[in-house]
């Protein structure tokens, strides 16, 4: 005969030393407990006089230096056998069993089973956690799993359980992220492979990860001066920097914090007006990704003082699938910019991009009037791989203020055209400092239009300085037509094209490259005071045709990008 209910009281272990005091009283059963699947089946001698069995099965909530486990008790059952199974328990749970025997006016005391676990074989590796969010990871194969719940720890200050469903796509990435959880807070991972039904059947296993302190957003951007869109449904957020709505929450200096590895699409209407920083919050994986359909504006007759873009990747609709952007022969890869501007008479006095990746644009910042200014624009810690014939920088022939360009710590790879300044307002400076430059410029033997740097007659300052530069990107019969990414120019280089370009090298070097012929007098269009490496891209670094430029041979400098340092 059993008998079995749900309860829920607190015990602690006892000693397993017999004291029967005066009083008579039966012995205790000496019990054993084994588990299979998430049963636990107790067994046990009987014991004389007894007549039947109490049992109390506990969840270990703690335990104590010395080994003594606190259980609270779910379940009690009596028995007149020698053997009891607690079913249908929870899984990867440890479970404490006390047995007692019971007989006429007798009984023992409780003998405690050495707790036990009921552990899942379950798939979940792990989860990494920031301040807001968690990436629950599986490995590949068993039970799919369709749904995670994010359970907060019983001394949480929130205990909202947040859930998430796994699509097909999540999957197969082997891992979804869980947004809207609670700074500094411990949770568990539940997993099911059911959408509907959470229990024993469907469970799928658990993890768990405590979530990291936040930044104090107010003592870095300001108090009001940030808006963090990170919670923000991420459908939703695809659109949302394109929206009025959005820019009515944007004050004038405001810092806007992205989701890591969400898409924001861009496009032409979207005018700048006002002084904004947008960057990737602690994230768990890649940068936010800016997508681009068209090149922001800039409204016409402001004065901005500052735009910057920190750690986000910038990639054209164009070449967002990187194997046809790797494919690909257009030298204007698509037609798409990040910034373009046509007679706006407006000026940006700071443009500043800072660890950004930057992939397939035709140009980065374009100016097309004598009344577009950008007066000093920065890359900082960038990668740039893939800008077509408008150049990194330009403003053409037009006239624009452009006065001071720099490159600092950047890969720049598969450029056509660095700077076009041909014409600007007042001479401009440019800043190459510590700069890892291969397949750059684009192959030619047609004409010198296509440089690195272009600045024809205009008094333009070049300021070289611990950079390195690699050969030219090849393109079909070297013609200057047919793009050959990732693949070394056969007639060399054309790196500038100035008359009256005021020149500064310092430790700088390049590849065994030449410079390449270019008319009826076969002039160069060189930079003189480049050490030769005496070595192919290949001797000097490990993998360029792979994007990997990390040294081979030892240069005895300080040259180059630090990141491949």
């Amino acid at each position: 005969m059993l008998f079995a209910a749900t309860v829920g009281t607190t015990m602690v272990s006892c000693s397993d030393d017999d004291n029967l005091g005066d009083a008579p009283r039966l012995f205790r059963p000496i019990a054993s407990a084994t588990v299979n699947s998430n049963t636990l089946k107790v067994e046990w001698d009987k014991i004389q006089g007894a007549t039947g069995y109490e049992l109390e099965l506990g969840l270990v909530t703690s335990t104590d230096e010395d080994g003594t486990n606190h259980l609270k008790v779910i379940k009690k059952a009596t028995t007149q056998d020698d053997t009891y199974t607690f079913d249908d328990l929870g899984w990867d749970e440890k479970y404490g069993v006390r047995i007692k025997c019971i007989g006429d006016n007798k009984e023992s005391e409780y003998y405690e089973v050495k707790a036990q676990s009921i552990n899942y074989p379950t798939k979940v590796s792990g989860a990494k956690a920031i301040d807001n969010a968690a990436r629950v990871s599986w490995a590949e194969g068993g039970q799919k799993i369709k749904y995670v719940m994010a359970c907060p720890a019983e001394d949480a200050e929130n205990h909202d359980t947040i859930s998430v469903k796994v699509s097909d796509a999540d999957y197969a990435q082997g891992y979804v992220d869980v947004y809207g959880l609670q700074p500094e807070t411990s949770y568990t991972f539940k997993t099911y492979d059911s959408s509907s039904d959470f229990n024993n059947t469907t469970y799928a296993g658990k993890t768990t990860a405590t979530t990291k302190a936040s930044v104090n957003f107010d003592e870095k951007y300001g108090e009001g001066m940030w808006l963090d869109t990170r919670n923000w449904d991420a459908k939703e957020a695809k659109d949302t920097l394109k929206t009025a709505e959005f820019w009515n929450m944007v004050k004038d200096g405001m810092t806007i914090i992205l989701r890591g590895e969400q898409e924001y699409k861009i496009n032409n209407t979207i005018s700048l007006d006002r002084n904004v920083t947008f960057i990737t919050g602690m994230t768990l994986g890649g940068n936010a990704q800016f997508t681009f359909s068209g090149g922001m504006n800039v409204k016409k007759g402001v004065n901005i003082d500052k735009v910057k873009f920190e750690s986000i990747d910038m990639i054209s609709d164009k070449q967002a699938d990187k194997d046809a952007f790797l494919a690909g022969t257009d030298k204007s890869f698509g037609g798409r910019q990040v910034i373009n501007v046509s007679g706006t008479g407006s000026t940006i006095s700071e443009l500043i991009f800072n660890d950004c990746y930057i992939r397939g644009f035709r140009g980065v910042v374009r100016g097309q009037k004598n009344s577009d200014n950008f007066l000093n624009i920065t890359f900082k810690g960038c990668t740039i791989d893939g800008v077509g014939d408008q150049g990194v920088v330009t403003i053409a022939d037009k006239g624009g203020d452009f006065r001071n360009v720099t490159f600092d710590d950047c890969t720049i790879t598969n450029i056509i055209m660095l700077c076009d300044l041909r014409k600007t307002a007042q001479a401009p400076t440019v800043n190459v400092n510590n700069c890892t430059f291969c397949y750059a410029p684009m192959e030619t033997t047609a004409n010198a239009n296509t440089p690195l740097f272009r600045f024809a007659t205009n008094t333009a300052n070049l300021n070289i300085t611990n950079s390195i530069f690699g050969p030219s990107m090849a393109t079909d019969g070297s013609a200057g037509a047919k793009l050959q990414l990732y693949t070394p120019g056969a007639k060399g280089s054309v790196l500038l094209n100035g008359e009256s370009t005021v020149l500064s090298v310092a430790g700088s070097y390049k590849t065994n490259f030449a410079y390449t012929p270019i008319g009826a007098d076969a002039k160069t269009y060189g930079i003189e005071g480049l050490i030769d490496f005496k070595g192919s891209e290949t001797d000097l670094w490990t993998n360029p045709a792979k994007g990997e430029f990390k040294f081979n041979a030892n240069l005895d400098s300080e040259a180059g990008a630090s990141k491949w340092k």
